[in-house]
């Protein structure tokens, strides 16, 4: 068998007995919760790319005892956690006037219009609207991986304000490296080695914040607004290196094994980062290095996902072909094993949440999680209808174990359900005249 890049939960978490398989919970980290104590809220977002089959994708039966489709059966396992979410549109999309796949990805997360500039969407998107709510005191505001590399591509999704265009961390070797390599060992080391770090990186910062200040000096009057904005992150970064965050007691150092040859941008192994990629979120989900976070599949053009078996593409030039002449496709097969498998992966996130102890439950008893692509018809380049399923319980604010149709609303009325959930008084996101407010789910 092949080996892959994951995290064994091994070597993640205690046993279920209360046995310790793992490294024990880093001190150096953060305060741990008592297994009593009130789990602080968290949300993350999966976006996989290029719809889904429009005609298969919903749950059947009641809404209370739904019957999951194929695509969605791997998510059977976790189905008392989930919400599948149909008919919720984007139709903000339609005004960004560049072409459908920049459309629907610089609008899935923002639902806000296109700024002119370079194409960026004239707003946040939502990570980083809750990120800012919660204010939360740990190392990082929010963390985002790529699937498939750092180059987004015409799927710049997420924003930190208008113009403003946040990065994906696209090589679990590096992720690893920047969250916990300087805290292996001896568990009693740990403060040593976590001063090392925030030094090792305080350093950096400032020989970066440095050259910033010397090119600015150089600039035009329009790229030094766009230096001064990147200034302000980096001075952002150096006051969150204060930060230790209140790690839970699922937290330990994770192992990253990956095999031999292995690529991030090689798009035959995505599998492969993808099982890494997840399970680094959920490790620093659980040790409080962040409260938000993304993971995103970047890959839509050209994939053959070879770990299928299918033969993708077949014969069409690549991926991308095959999705548009799904309409024309008499066996629909090989299309439905790859809808699929983004389940599957979903279903292995939500399965390692609910499995990370969090105060007086699981990580994802606390945390709203999110599925989406940024199409729901990949073949028409649609967005209506996006194939939405929601996860976790937040606290209690979601009632999970059921299906949702909300006939029509848009994205943007959802996400602003989202910010009243962790306690916000927004009663508008994105573009206001796609949101006419908050949405009952």
């Amino acid at each position: 068998m092949q080996r892959r890049a994951l995290l064994s939960r091994r070597n993640l978490l205690r046993g279920a007995g209360g046995i310790a398989v793992a490294l024990p919970f880093l001190e150096s980290v953060g305060t741990a919760r008592a297994g009593g104590a009130t789990a602080p809220l968290r949300y993350l977002q999966f976006m996989h790319v290029q719809g889904t089959l429009m005609d298969e994708w919903a749950p059947s039966g009641p809404a209370a005892a739904m019957v999951l489709s194929e695509i969605l059966s791997p998510l059977e396992p976790v189905r008392d956690h989930i919400v599948p979410i149909s008919g919720c549109d984007n139709p903000s999309a339609n005004d960004f006037g560049v072409n459908g796949h920049v459309n629907s990805g610089r609008t899935v997360f923002t639902c806000a219009p296109n700024s002119g500039n370079n194409d960026l969407a004239d707003g946040p998107s939502i990570d980083q609207v809750i990120a800012d709510r919660l204010a939360a005191p740990t190392p990082y505001k929010s963390l985002q991986f790529g699937v498939g590399g750092s180059n987004i591509g015409e799927y710049q999704a997420l924003m930190a304000g208008a113009q403003d265009p946040v990065p994906l961390d696209g090589d679990p070797r590096q992720i690893f490296d920047q969250l916990f390599a300087d805290l292996e060992g001896d568990p009693a080391t740990q403060p040593t080695a976590l001063q090392r770090l925030r030094s090792r990186r305080a350093s950096v910062l400032d020989a970066v914040l440095g050259e910033l200040n010397g090119t600015m000096a150089r600039a035009s009057t329009a790229d030094r607004q766009t230096l001064e904005r990147h200034a302000d992150k980096i001075r952002e970064l150096e006051i969150q290196l204060g930060n230790e965050g209140e790690a839970g007691t699922g937290c330990a150092v994770p192992v990253l094994d990956l095999p031999g040859g292995y690529e991030p941008l090689d798009q035959g192994q995505d599998h492969i980062s993808s099982r890494a990629f997840i399970d680094l979120m959920v490790m620093a989900m659980a040790c409080d290095m962040t409260r938000v976070g993304t993971l995103q599949y970047v890959n839509y053009h050209g994939p053959n996902y070879p770990w299928l078996g299918v033969g993708v593409p077949g014969a069409y030039p690549e991926w991308h072909s095959m999705v548009h002449d799904l309409p024309n496709m008499a066996d629909q097969a090989v299309p439905r094993a790859v809808y699929r498998w983004y389940m599957e992966e979903y279903a292995y996130l939500l399965q390692q949440l609910a499995a990370t102890p969090d105060g007086e439950g699981s990580l994802l008893d606390h945390m709203l999680v999110m599925s989406i692509s940024e199409l729901g018809d990949g073949a028409a380049h649609g967005t209506w209808s996006l194939p939405i399923v929601l996860a976790g319980r937040l606290g209690g604010k979601l009632a999970t174990g059921r299906h949702v149709d909300l006939g029509g609303a848009r994205t943007g009325e959802l996400y602003t359900t989202f910010l009243q959930w962790f306690g916000a008084s927004d009663t508008v996101f994105g573009n206001p005249a796609y949101c006419s407010g908050p949405v009952s789910v």
